[in-house]
């Protein structure tokens, strides 16, 4: 019966562990607000998830209120993501990781291999490589696609 209660206790560690995201952080200055569940990092931030980076001024980190996971980072300020050969600039995000979507607003820049696109919002979804990107009634979104000829 105890052996039963190990394996078990066992399968559900390693599942838990197997399912467990880790994500680095840094900056200048850590705040703490355990009432709302939030951690605002500021100053110099740099985040880390697998292969999805984020640079920004200030970056706010939500969590479940059990603390065992992160519902919402919202980055502000100078907010730079880079994921493989993708590369955006805004003046704000949002990052889901459960999910794993990332939403970018404000003067938005998005380069990827030679291409440009100008735009105020790209939604990304980074399980299927998906993107929508619009702007507002007053701006369009800008495109500038680059093909190279191979003869």
């Amino acid at each position: 019966m105890i052996k039963n209660i190990l394996i078990s206790f066992l399968c559900f560690l390693f599942i838990s562990v197997a399912n467990a995201k880790q994500i680095k952080i840094t900056s200048d200055k850590l705040e703490i607000v355990r009432t709302e569940n939030i951690s605002i990092f500021s100053g110099n931030v740099y985040a880390l998830e697998d292969n999805l980076e984020i640079w920004s001024e200030r970056l706010i980190l939500t969590s479940s209120e059990d603390e065992k996971e992160v519902k919402e980072i919202s980055a502000h300020g100078n907010v730079k993501i880079l994921r493989e050969e993708l590369s955006i600039h805004g003046n704000k995000a949002k990052y889901h990781p459960n999910k794993n979507e990332l939403v970018v607003f404000g003067e938005v820049e998005v380069l990827q291999n030679k291409n440009i696109i100008f735009c105020d919002k790209i939604v990304v979804d980074l399980e299927n490589s998906s993107s929508i990107i619009s702007s507002g009634s007053d701006s369009r979104v800008e495109a500038l696609i680059i093909s190279e000829n191979k003869n």
